[in-house]
């Protein structure tokens, strides 16, 4: 107790109870009594030690410096440290790298080092992700050029998307556009049909749209080649069971690998059919069976009385594929796929039969011949 004046006070500790406290930072591992540091255990002044501690602490774990200085605190102030003493809060701000010989560029390069570590250890579905929209992007952009060459070539050439399909129509008129030259180049006589004269700009102006649209359709098979590469290397069951593309948009409408895995079987077999839930919660209309899984050929070549409970059945072993691909499990995509068969075989046997429709009732008299009230 101390006097000023005619006024007493009590002099306050610079933390209550004055207790041993664990403290760590990204440069050291210190014990404070109160404000004053008492003990400490400094990191090695290189980026490689610093990155690695600052990820085993963002991953929950106990570095060696805080077990041995642990041993000696009453309280700790993460509650990553729960283990070694009872969390308090605790301002930490007077403990700072500069007083201890660390500098700020050293951060900088360990943080760095710690981002690329995390980007090469992202869930692979992100890429895959992205790849598959990319793709995506592609069948649209090559559709709507198909769509628009057809029609301008058809002016000049209107039999010709007879005997080619869109990709081989597109890489013809890019090399020569007259038709001469396309049907020697098909080697077979066609019936070129009544079309428009073209001028020499004119087949110059189409051929170099053809030209576009013909590499769209490259870059496409290109982008489908990878997809597949990639899904047979980081999601075999899921590749073997959904399809590499099917299973790819499966991964980017989840979200990732990891959430696809960690989804019930109900809510894949809906992925892709959000808006027809929607309109169900909301209109009261019938519910979806199926959402992007309606793409296997396994549902949409059934007929529509067996496409639930296939698609259902589609989707448990979807769930099971993920599961076992994101936690590194073994290769069991011939089981799955052969388990798959076996259970649609059994719903086509069991289920042959289209269900009977409901009969109306028919208004008037009930079958006791009294009428309804």
């Amino acid at each position: 107790m101390k006097q000023h004046g005619r006024m007493f006070y009590r002099q306050v500790p610079d933390y209550p109870g004055e207790q041993m406290i664990l403290v760590t930072k990204w440069f050291g591992t210190f014990l404070c009594d109160g404000r004053k540091v008492i003990e400490k255990r400094l990191f090695p002044k290189d980026v490689d030690s610093i990155a690695d501690r600052m990820k085993r602490t963002r991953n929950r774990e106990i570095l060696a410096e805080e077990l041995e200085l642990g041993k000696k605190a009453d309280a700790v102030a993460e509650r990553r440290l729960g283990s070694i003493a009872k969390v308090i809060a605790f301002d930490s701000g007077f403990i700072r790298a500069e007083d201890y010989g660390f500098d700020i560029e050293l951060l900088r390069q360990a943080t760095i080092k710690l981002a690329r570590e995390s980007l090469s250890e992202e869930d692979p579905g992100a890429f895959i992700s992205e790849q598959i929209r990319a793709y995506d992007d592609l069948i649209a952009t090559c559709n709507l050029m198909s769509e628009r060459l057809r029609e301008w070539y058809g002016l000049y050439f209107p039999g010709l998307e007879r005997y080619v399909d869109d990709k081989k129509y597109a890489e013809l008129i890019s090399k020569n556009p007259r038709k001469s030259e396309i049907i020697a180049a098909l080697g077979k006589e066609i019936d070129s049909g009544i079309g428009a004269p073209f001028s020499d700009e004119d087949l110059e102006s189409v051929r170099g749209f053809a030209a576009v649209a013909y590499e769209a359709y490259r870059a496409k098979d290109e982008m489908e080649r990878f997809i597949q590469g990639k899904m047979k290397e980081e999601a075999p069951n899921l590749s073997a069971v959904a399809g590499p593309i099917i299973g790819a948009r499966l991964i980017s409408l989840a979200g990732g690998l990891e959430r696809l895995a960690g989804m019930p079987t109900s809510t894949i077999q809906l992925l892709g059919a959000e808006k027809a839930m929607f309109r169900h919660l909301k209109d009261k209309s019938r519910p979806p069976k199926h959402g992007v899984i309606f793409q296997h050929p396994l549902v949409h070549k059934s007929p529509y009385w067996q496409r639930g409970k296939i698609a259902r059945a589609l989707a448990g072993k979807i769930s099971l594929a993920a599961r076992t691909d994101y936690y590194g499990g073994r290769d069991i995509s011939e089981q799955l796929v052969e388990s798959l068969e076996k259970r649609v075989e059994e719903i086509r046997k069991r289920v042959q039969n289209p269900p009977k429709k409901p009969e109306r009732r028919k208004k008037g008299k009930n079958p006791r011949g009294q009428g309804e009230r």
